[in-house]
């Protein structure tokens, strides 16, 4: 009896002593009746507002040469994305109201690409290629016979085929159909009153539906052995040639209780048994003895329940539990830590099946993972382990290896296919496949460790109290290339539909995203989508699977992008490139005359740094006579005494030479100029002068003992005073032509400098 094999049989006894009664049988053979009959059904899918129609009436459905559906409900348009729906705006004003009521709804192509819509109301016109409604030329209405026929009513009426209403009437939807429509993959689409819209994919599965002992029984035939065991809650079954045996603790003393786990026959012909939740040892049926390992193994004891065992090699076994996993020596009866198990236990300790393929490759399955390991022998300390991503559930369930090699694995939601290199030769998975209800494999959660694969060739995985059925071939997807539709873009969370053109947004609009879609209705599930953006990305990343997908990106430097896509359908070959060019423009401050302009002044800054270092050699020679230096200090208090004392500012008088009295006339020329500019500062007035703020401080501060900003506010206070003498305007107004912003600023700094506020300034108290 092999070890897979079981694994199965203590759930069919299970279902044997759950369903004595009567009743519950019939209840339980009606459910699955009933759930069978529902599965065979199409899975028709449901579109309502929430999947973003604009309203649930639909009055029309017209596939566009891309694939993407356009649908009026009632007057306001809306275009599928693969996924769901967006809303279509246009103009009102772009519309041609009709003069008669006539066969309201309908549609007329006018090429590839132009669409004529018609309501009771209306006439409209759109282009398929921009995907937007166009004006309508008056010519084109009186010279073309066609058209003319359309707005009557004549012609483009929206009906229904006989074909279309005998599967609208099977569905039981004839009383609420307004129109209905097949699309170039043969899925048909039904428009209701008020109910939305309805789409039948043209997916016909071919997958059975078992009961439990259904399932247990084409299990069975696969055995291969005239000895078949049974691990039940009340002993052990042996069925050889039609004779039934019972082993428990009637007749096996050394059975420690009757409720059997596992059941596994070693290479050497010996049987590993487990009972009792976690009571592992070595059962003989023929001397009705059990030599159980717990005392001599106490490690045994630390695993609460022992879940299965998988043959490694002749000598060691994998022995798997709910808290736990180690390798067992059958041959010495030692044990050894499982090599992977701190890697595989990062994720999850809870074990619930494995797997030993055909190619020696292990297969685990965790509550939280499924598993490669690889190793050319048990003490190698070469264990390579890699996880599987992308299952339907990362609950693993059940696993089983099909004809070519593949292995399917069971999940907590619907079944996946691990596909390999080259079918057999290669131990690498290739990729994975999920099969849900698309293909008509239930979304809800396999059995554990209930899953094999029957004579014919047939995978059955049970669940609940009922099994699916298929060989692999019957779940055989379309892997023919498809193109993809840019379905959206959004700059800074703002949705738009795409154009054909490169896009060229601004610096501050680099927050981007893409929304496509292959517009695969039948099997939406079974697409996958790559992509990279040029200009950041050299590598194709992996975007999610699914009817359409969206990639964002978020603050992207300025610079030139084509963002490129990808798609394929199951494990067929990468489709067509679709792409998008997008270029975000550089801030002013980084364009090229910018640039230009950092240069230039870069430039100046180093003609002054030039200049001050001849200017400090200068005053380095000329600190060498004592006597001019003296004479330069009188010179320099005397100017700071006259810029002191006088509200007129001559700078004859306050500058020791011809050089410094040129800088004067400069700064008061270029503070004038601004001096109503509160804004005005130091910055501004070293660059007029040409000099760098450093220097001018020290040029300041030797001739007038003061900072630049000070000289600024002492030439603005004083021209306010001279303004207060000799003019009328008000104290506001002064200050305002000073550079100030507040009158009460002005009139502290005033009262600072000349001992009084300007008010008192102007008219002195006696």
């Amino acid at each position: 009896m092999n070890g897979k094999k079981s694994l199965l049989l203590p759930a069919k006894n299970h279902l044997k002593m759950s369903y004595r009664s009567t009743k519950r049988i019939l209840v339980s053979c009606l459910t699955l009746l009933l759930w069978t009959v529902s599965l065979a059904q199409p899975q028709m899918r449901h579109w309502m507002v929430a999947d973003g129609l604009p309203t649930g009436e639909v009055q029309q459905i017209i596939e566009l040469p891309n694939g993407q559906m356009l649908v009026n409900c009632e007057g306001v348009f809306c275009l599928s994305n693969g996924q769901g729906f967006a809303p279509l705006h246009y103009d009102r004003n772009l519309s041609r109201r009709r003069e008669t009521y006539s066969n309201g709804y309908g549609h007329l192509w006018q090429g590839d690409s132009l669409l004529w819509l018609r309501d009771f109301y209306h006439i409209f016109l759109f282009d398929a290629r921009s995907r937007a409604f166009s004006p309508i030329i008056t010519d084109a209405l009186t010279e073309d016979a066609d058209i003319q026929a359309f707005i009557r009513g004549d012609v483009g009426a929206e009906s229904m085929t006989d074909d279309l209403r005998d599967v609208v009437d099977s569905l039981h939807l004839s009383r609420n159909a307004t129109v209905a429509t097949r699309d170039r993959q043969g899925g048909i689409w039904i428009g209701s009153w008020q109910n939305g819209l309805f789409y039948l994919p043209p997916v016909s599965s071919k997958i059975q539906y078992l009961s439990r002992n259904e399932a247990f029984a084409a299990l069975e035939q696969n055995d291969g052995t005239s000895r078949q065991w049974r691990c039940t809650a009340n002993g052990l079954y042996l069925n050889e040639r039609g004779r039934e045996t019972l082993y428990d603790t009637t007749n096996v003393p050394d059975f420690p209780h009757n409720r059997m786990i596992f059941i596994h026959q070693l290479p050497d012909g010996r049987l590993l048994l487990c009972c009792d939740m976690n009571q592992l040892g070595y059962f003989n049926p023929e001397q009705r003895t059990f030599h159980s390992l717990n005392e001599k193994i106490p490690f045994i004891n630390r695993h609460r329940f022992l879940v299965g065992i998988q043959q490694i090699d002749e000598h060691w076994t994998a022995v798997f539990s709910q808290n736990g996993a180690f390798l067992l020596d059958t041959q010495a009866d030692s044990i050894a830590p499982f090599p992977c198990a701190e890697v595989i236990e990062h994720y999850s300790d809870k074990y619930n099946c494995w797997l030993k393929d055909r190619q020696g490759c292990l297969w685990v399955g965790t509550q939280n993972g499924l598993f490669q390991v690889k190793s050319d022998r048990v003490k190698s300390e070469k264990w390579e382990v890699q996880r599987v991503e992308g299952l339907a559930s990362n609950c693993v369930r059940s696993l089983v290896e099909d004809s070519l090699g593949n292995v399917w694995v069971g999940t907590a939601c619907g079944i996946s296919e691990i596909v390999k290199n080259n079918g057999a030769k290669s131990d690498k998975y290739l990729s994975v496949e999920n099969y849900g209800p698309d293909d008509g494999i239930p979304a809800t959660p396999m059995s554990e460790r209930e899953a094999g694969m029957s004579v014919d060739g047939r995978l059955i995985f049970l669940h609940f109290s009922a099994a699916v059925a298929f060989r692999p071939e019957w779940l055989q997807v379309d892997t023919t290339a498809q193109d993809i539709v840019f379905t959206g873009f959004s700059v800074n969370g703002f949705k738009s539909i795409p154009e054909d053109t490169p896009l060229s947004l601004p610096y501050n609009k680099n927050n981007i995203a893409f929304q496509f879609s292959t517009l695969n209705y039948a099997q939406p599930s079974h697409t996958h989508y790559r992509y990279r953006l040029e200009g950041l990305e050299t590598e194709w990343q992996i975007a999610n699977s699914g009817a359409a997908a969206e990639v964002e990106y978020r603050a992207l430097p300025h610079g030139s992008y084509l963002f490129q896509v990808q798609a394929r359908t199951g494990s067929g070959s990468w489709g067509p490139v679709s792409e998008m060019a997008v270029e975000i423009l550089p801030p002013w401050w980084l364009t090229w005359w910018a640039k230009l302009g950092y240069c230039i002044i870069g430039l100046i800054g180093f003609i002054g740094l030039i200049g001050l270092y001849l200017k400090k050699k200068k005053a380095a020679l000329e600190r060498e006579n004592d006597e001019r230096v003296n004479r330069l200090f009188e010179l320099r208090d005397a100017a700071r005494h006259q810029f002191a004392e006088s509200t007129a500012i001559d700078p004859e008088k306050i500058s020791a030479n011809v050089e410094e009295e040129e800088l004067v006339k400069r700064m008061l020329a270029a503070i004038n100029e601004n001096l109503d500019n509160e804004d005005y500062g130091v910055d501004q007035l070293a660059r007029d002068v040409a000099m760098s703020r450093s220097s001018l401080y020290d040029k300041l501060r030797t001739m007038l003992g003061i900072s630049p900003a000070d000289f600024i506010r002492n030439v603005r206070l004083k021209h306010a005073a001279e303004l207060l003498v000799n003019t009328q305007l008000s104290i506001a107004e002064v200050s305002e032509r000073v550079g100030f912003n507040s009158p009460r600023i002005f009139s502290s700094n005033f009262k600072k400098m000349f001992g009084v506020l300007p008010s008192d300034y102007r008219s002195p108290k006696e």
